[in-house]
């Protein structure tokens, strides 16, 4: 009973001791409190807001019935082949539109109201019901400063807005699908009533011609792959399209089989003609043979009877008729030549006719693409964005979990090195080490608890997963979403910070409570490691800062290490800088062209003034991500680009984007799919040039268009340094070279906050790591220095013998950590932004790792400012305290 009594009064001293030394070392607590805070808030607020914008848009899709995939088509389909569609199960709408011209120089792209597919989500306000009304997407409303209640005017009308909101296959508003950036305030979408799009279509005033794309759910009725096939086998006659300009391109291309037959066919007739003509002629020939011969007869008859012959006249007449008869002998040889040629005329004519009706089908596939959800760049892409960032979240959260448990064990460790004695004492009066261990485990446990659930909580809140969301939802198009609170987030949050505590704690405190009692009570250090060292040649200030290094080894490496780590923090957010920066001043550089036109039509001839290319779309699939390949066959004398493309179908140059993006150098092979023909197509890099405005590959134009079996003379983009007088209508897109420096600017506006953000925390992670390792060492040494003070020594000699050593810690630590920190996340940058079509370049300039450098010896000078004041406290008492 005594004993049971004994051992609750020694807890209750135990407990009080908690109270007093949470008390009289409340900063010691405090900071690595706040780093758990700190780093909770960074893990819960990017995850949370990653977890929140996949969940929830996933759900939203699921409600607005998203497409499985859509496709387009030369001509709408018939009643009947939509039947055959819709008879088996699958949902088909039809989502054609044409493209405007809107306000501010801006694109407007009109869309009809939805009803079963791609239903739009509604921020604000209402969907159009009668004419004249429209409904916006929201960020192009934004931008243009449009509301519900406001008025818009597209191509000269005027519409009334009755809301705003956002198209689940616009989730990211690409005008086309191979674009890269979002560019709200140059393009955006309405709906309108089916009225108003048939009296704008009527109109004839689009920027192109019309778009006949239609939705599809599969609802598990059958599998992509097996409607494509269907939807290959629906034809159309190109005499039933009604567009002028399609018409006009069939005729000097597929339309020439008709010119080709309608030439052998005069051509037999010709042949026929000649035959029948020859024929006639040899014919006459015998009769004129016949004639002749009696002729003869009847003159020699009479010469004979009237004693004229002559043998000069005899030789006339055998002359007359050796010359008739070669000439009938060649007609008739000509005939049975006619007759030959014609008969060959028929067998080529048959073998033409097999030939064009195998190439030249008067019934086409109806079907230009077919695009799946899941390849659709538009799709989900804000969800396919947040994944990303719950990687860098996560790693972020390891990053910092690596930190926090070294700086804890360094604690811990600094802790119960300063009260040896008293756990001597409490040793000598009968407390077990059980109960020691409890008792030195409280404080660290229950503030790694406190902090995990202070740093969880701002983590979901307004300025954690709401302010992380910004970025995100101001770029892409999502309806509203509410926080997802993930149950592993909220344990990761709350309970990893514990158990890690508990964890190092629990391994360090059982080490140093296993010392001797004696050891304990008289505060004896066994670590001579210093002191055994020879530095002979060094001064005594020297000597006496490496021997103070090497006695504070194990703290001079965790402000190394939160060095190290406060820069990887540091480098990703540095990265998002550098990525802005060349993005911005590369495709300015890079982009030459004033104006690049996409042709649906070609015209026969390159507008003058233009320069022709043919470019198809091939695709390549990075970390999962099938990304657009544009394939550019020019000419070796292109202006625009400094590809030297050389003669041969395997070999291209690529540009510095694509060879940044999937690794490539000179001599690899470079291998792209081509889903339109359901082949890969493999290349020779050849060489590489500076091009980072898109993932472009150069070929040889000729040898391009006879990989691709393309005539002679075909070109589907122009280039131009100033403004063509096109026919809109065979455009099926036109770029500018203000469109595309717009587009590198919105990388800054969107990446400001996160780099921001990253270097603010790396700078106070970094700060408080550096004070509180270096006032570690300084507490460590507070007998030595005060007995050092007590001899006479200075504050300004005790700073250059304890503190000012540290330099070249951070010093030599720095030079080591920035490039390591650099190299290490740009091995890891590529799959944070595996997702964006652009290779970008990491490169940091000279003054940009200067800078990093300079700073972080700011800092150092700064916090040993801040040290001096903490050294001038300590007082010589502290040589009675510690006295044996």
């Amino acid at each position: 009973m005594q004993k049971i009594q004994k051992i609750q009064k020694i807890q209750k001293i135990l407990r009080r001791r908690i109270l007093r030394d949470l008390k009289a070392n409340l900063f010691y607590y405090l900071a690595p409190g706040f780093l758990i805070v700190l780093g909770m808030y960074l893990v819960v607020s990017f995850v949370g807001a990653a977890d929140t914008v996949i969940t929830g848009v996933a759900q939203k899709n699921q409600m607005l019935h998203l497409e499985d995939g859509q496709f387009s088509v030369f001509v709408p389909l018939t009643e009947i082949e939509e039947n055959n569609l819709t008879e088996s199960g699958i949902t088909l709408e039809k989502q054609f539109y044409l493209d405007y011209q809107g306000q501010n120089n801006s694109l407007v792209r009109l869309f009809k109201n939805r009803e079963a597919v791609n239903l739009a989500a509604i921020d604000d306000g209402r969907m159009p019901v009668t004419a004249g009304e429209i409904f916006l997407e929201k960020h192009y409303a934004k931008k243009h400063q449009l509301i519900p209640g406001g008025q818009i005017t597209i191509a000269g009308h005027r519409f009334s807005i009755t809301g705003i909101g956002s198209l689940p296959d616009y989730d990211a508003v690409f005008q086309e699908l191979s674009d890269s950036v979002v560019e709200s305030e140059s393009f955006g979408y309405g709906l309108v009533v089916a009225a108003d799009y048939e009296m704008m279509k009527a109109e004839g005033s689009a920027i192109k011609s019309e778009s006949f794309t239609y939705a599809y759910r599969l609802n598990g009725v059958t599998d992509d792959d097996s409607l494509k096939e269907r939807l290959k086998a629906f034809n159309f006659a190109p005499s039933t399209v009604d567009d002028p300009y399609f018409q006009d391109y069939w005729s000097r291309t597929g339309g020439r089989k008709d010119d080709l037959k309608d030439g052998i066919q005069e051509l037999l007739d010709s042949s026929q003609d000649l035959e029948a003509g020859l024929s006639e002629l040899s014919d006459a020939g015998g009769e004129l043979l016949r004639a002749t011969d009696t002729m003869a007869e009847t003159i020699t008859a009479m010469a004979a009877a009237t004693g004229t012959a002559s043998a000069a006249t005899r030789q006339g007449m055998a002359n007359y008729q050796d010359g008739l008869w070669d000439y009938t002998n060649g007609v008739d040889q000509a005939a049975g030549g006619a007759l030959e040629m014609s008969d060959g005329i028929r067998e080529l004519q048959q073998k033409t006719d097999t030939l064009t009706d195998t190439y030249f089908k008067n019934d086409l596939s109806n079907l230009t693409t077919f695009l799946t959800a899941a390849n659709n760049p538009r799709i989900a892409a804000s969800a396919d964005d947040q994944v990303i960032n719950k990687i860098a979240g996560l790693i972020a959260g390891v990053i910092v979990m690596m930190l926090f448990t070294y700086m804890i064990s360094v604690f811990v460790i600094h802790s119960i090195d300063r009260e040896r004695p008293v756990i001597g004492a409490l040793y000598a009066l009968g407390v077990t080490k059980k109960d020691l261990m409890r008792h030195y485990l409280t404080l660290p446990v229950s503030i790694a608890f406190l902090g995990g659930v202070i740093g969880t909580a701002i983590g979901y809140s307004q300025w954690g997963v709401n302010l992380q969301m910004t970025e995100s939802l101001n770029y892409f198009s999502v309806p509203n979403l509410a926080t997802v609170y993930s149950l592993p987030l909220l344990v990761y949050g709350i309970v990893m910070p514990v158990v890690v505590a508990a964890i190092v704690n629990a391994l360090v405190i059982r080490k140093k409570l296993s010392q001797n009692v004696l050891d304990l009570l008289s505060n004896r250090e066994n670590d001579q490691r210093a002191a055994t060292i020879t530095l002979k040649r060094f001064g005594f200030v020297r000597r006496f800062q490496i021997r103070q290094m090497i006695r504070e080894a194990r703290t001079s490496l965790t402000v190394v290490f939160g060095l190290f780590i406060a820069l990887l923090i540091m480098m990703l957010g540095l990265n998002c800088y550098a990525i802005c920066s060349h993005v911005s001043i590369e495709n300015k550089a890079d982009t030459r062209f004033e104006y690049m036109y996409s042709y649906k039509y070609p015209t026969e001839a390159v507008p003058a003034g233009g320069v022709a290319a043919f470019g198809k779309t091939l695709k390549k699939e990075v970390f999962g991500y099938n990304l657009d390949v544009t394939l550019l066959g020019i000419d070796v004398s292109n202006p625009y680009f400094d590809a030297a493309v050389t003669k041969g179908q395997n070999k291209v140059i690529i540009s510095s984007a694509v060879a940044r993006k999937f690794d490539l150098e000179v001599g690899d092979v470079l291998v792209l799919n081509d889903e339109d023909d359901e082949k890969l197509a493999a290349f020779t890099v050849d060489g590489v040039t500076a091009y980072a405005s898109g993932l472009f590959v150069f070929m040889n134009l000729a040898d391009m268009r006879a990989y691709f079996g393309e005539t002679d003379d075909y070109y589907n983009i122009v280039f131009s340094d100033q403004p063509l007088n096109l026919e809109t209508g065979r455009l099926t897109n036109v770029t500018t070279r203000e469109d595309i420096i717009k587009g590198a600017d919105v990388f800054i506006s969107q990446m400001t906050a996160l780099i921001i953000t990253m270097v603010t925390v790396a700078l106070i992670l970094l700060a408080v790591v550096m004070y509180l390792m270096m006032q570690v060492m300084v507490d460590r040494s507070s007998f030595a220095i005060a007995l050092m003070k007590i001899f006479g020594y200075r504050a300004k000699e005790l700073r250059k013998l304890y503190i000012n050593g540290n330099f070249y810690v951070i010093a030599v630590g720095a030079v080591i950590s920035i490039p390591l920190a650099k190299w290490m996340m740009d091995q890891v940058y590529p799959i944070l932004v595996s997702n964006v079509a652009l290779g970008f370049n990491l490169s940091f300039p000279w003054w940009l790792y200067a800078g990093v450098y300079g700073v972080i010896l700011f800092l150092y000078l700064v916090i040993n400012t801040l040290l001096l004041q903490r050294l001038n406290r300590i007082s010589h008492a502290e040589v009675l305290k510690n006295r044996e």
